[in-house]
């Protein structure tokens, strides 16, 4: 076995960075180098100012965030109190429950990468960090290392590493599309400040949605804050404005609310119980977790399934039960009841039972979901996945209140299209989408719906995926890509596109944090 010195980790986002707090721990001197495209290493896509208004929230609060060396709250009472009111923030306004704007967290990611170098140097590793260098191949050798291929600008090379670890992060599409009808990405969030027209359409109405909408008040108009209420004014020639979010169910996630931190025990959905369920088999696994789950609600909070049709104790019936209601009462209306809810729940620092257990429950059942057959994954998919992702999406009040204040301005809608959705573009340009309410048209529409997954086939590393023994099967922890020409590689992917396709809860930090540990220790473990 040929042991490790040399690392290569692609990309220097979250994901790189988890990696790289714990390779740095080891024993032995490493040699590791990071390998950036862009101009800055540290921040990652979603934290990136270039890619992100200042505005736009991250929806983990502070001690939510796992620190790569130091908690987030505690690097922000260290700065400068002038650094702090650049943000409108001051000493007093710190909490560790409080919500911070994403660029401010990639503030907080930079500083923590470069302690981590620092860290690193001193413990006698060697760091080299590439910014806008390109990794354009990664070349498999017979030793289970690779040759790792980069540009930048005009010149080019290979470095050639014991291992590779690829934390590229997010991939976009440049020309996004849905039924051949072109769509505006939404980054960077400059192209959404410049999208054209009066009647903008945002396909989705989740969190990149809130970011979409948020960024268009801002460019159209202005928002105010008098006794703590939120309105917006449009600007001179927005009267006019019109944005609609468009979604299968037209509702959007509620918003943030009171739950202890860390959480507490659970009774019945519990770690153990889902091992246990895991090692009686696949048969049926699904349905013995979903039981869980229910005994978890009945016991959290009795009347809530009692007070949903007896489908909700169902899989397939579970979630249309569970949104019915927001559903029902028409979207921004719920958003507009729900939010009066949730900052009822932190003011009296007060949870709701049914939506603390799906928030816990998301993580407990993360641990079933490589187990499940295939027949039973897409079940999980098709009926419950949106349930979780709801739940711990949870909305900032200051981003809810700011899409209340459009809905209240008469400028905002969200409309469902059904399952049955249909787009068009006629020869004007002009987007015509079926809706539940009937067709309905806009001069330009924006995607929101979020990363996709990928199969590791569409990995941009010719060489590598030619080479990939499984290329249509989903990567799972500790996310070691099996490869035809040697059975010790040490090419890992913890790449988003490619995680999501079995691990689809990995989008928040924490998750980034318990992926790198996993594949830190494999990789260590072995030299």
């Amino acid at each position: 076995m040929t042991t490790v010195r040399t690392i290569a980790l692609i990309g220097s986002g979250p994901m790189a960075i988890y990696t790289l707090k714990h390779l740095i721990t080891h024993d032995h001197p490493l040699d590791i180098t990071v390998f950036e495209a862009s101009d800055q290493a540290g921040l990652g896509m979603p934290y990136n100012p270039q890619m992100n208004a200042d505005y736009m929230l991250c929806n983990a609060f502070s001690r939510e965030i796992p620190p790569p060396v130091a908690p987030l709250i505690d690097w922000l009472k260290h700065l400068p109190e002038r650094e702090l009111s650049e943000w409108e923030l001051s000493y007093h306004d710190l909490s560790a429950r409080a919500f911070y704007p994403r660029v401010l967290i990639g503030e907080y990611l930079q500083s923590q990468f470069q302690d981590l170098c620092d860290k690193a140097r001193a413990a006698g590793h060697t760091m080299t960090v590439r910014t806008k260098t390109r990794v354009t191949d990664i070349v498999p050798d017979a030793a289970g290392g690779a040759g790792v291929a980069w540009q930048h600008g005009d010149a080019t090379g290979t470095a050639h590493c014991d291992a590779v670890v690829i934390a590229s992060g997010h991939n976009w599409p440049r020309h996004p599309q849905i039924d051949q009808v072109p769509l505006i990405s939404p980054w960077p969030y400059t192209q959404i400040t410049g999208a054209p027209g009066q009647t903008i359409g945002i396909l989705g109405s989740s969190l990149s949605a809130v970011d979409v909408v948020v960024a268009l008040g801002h460019a159209r108009g202005h928002f105010e804050e008098i006794a703590g209420e939120i309105t917006w004014l449009p600007n001179d020639g927005e009267e006019n404005l019109s944005i609609s979010m468009v979604s299968h169910m037209g509702v959007m996630p509620e918003g943030d609310f009171y739950y202890p931190f860390p959480y507490g025990p659970a009774a019945h959905l519990t770690s153990d119980a889902v091992a246990e369920e895991i090692a009686k088999g696949t048969d049926g696994l699904l349905d013995r977790v979903f039981a869980l789950l229910l005994a978890e609600l009945d016991e959290a909070d009795p009347a809530y399934l009692n007070g949903l049709p007896p489908t909700a104790r169902t899989v397939e019936g579970f979630a249309p039960a569970y949104f019915a209601l927001r559903h029902d009462l028409g979207g921004l209306r719920s958003v507009k009841r729900d939010r009066i809810a949730a900052r009822e729940s932190i003011r009296a620092r007060q949870t709701v039972p049914h939506r603390y257990v799906l928030l816990r429950g998301h993580e407990v059942f993360d641990d079933v979901l490589r187990a499940l057959s295939d027949e039973d994954y897409d079940r999980f998919h098709a009926h419950l996945l949106s349930v979780f992702a709801d739940c711990y999406a949870a909305i900032p009040h200051l981003s809810l209140a700011r899409i209340i204040a459009l809905y209240e301005a008469g400028v905002l809608n969200l409309l469902s299209t059904g399952r049955e959705s249909e787009f068009t573009q006629d020869d004007t340009g002009v987007i015509s989408v079926k809706t539940e309410d009937g067709p309905v048209t806009f001069d330009t529409m924006i995607d929101a719906r979020g990363q996709s997954p990928a199969q590791l086939a569409k990995l941009p590393f010719e060489s590598l995926t030619k080479m990939l023994k499984h290329p249509d099967r989903p990567i799972c922890g500790p996310f070691q890509l099996e490869l035809t020409e040697t059975d010790e590689s040490r090419i890992y992917c913890l790449a988003l596109p490619q995680l999501l396709e079995r691990h689809p809860f990995t989008q928040g930090l924490a998750d980034c944090a318990e992926h790198a540990r996993a594949l830190a220790g494999h990789l260590l473990a072995r030299d």
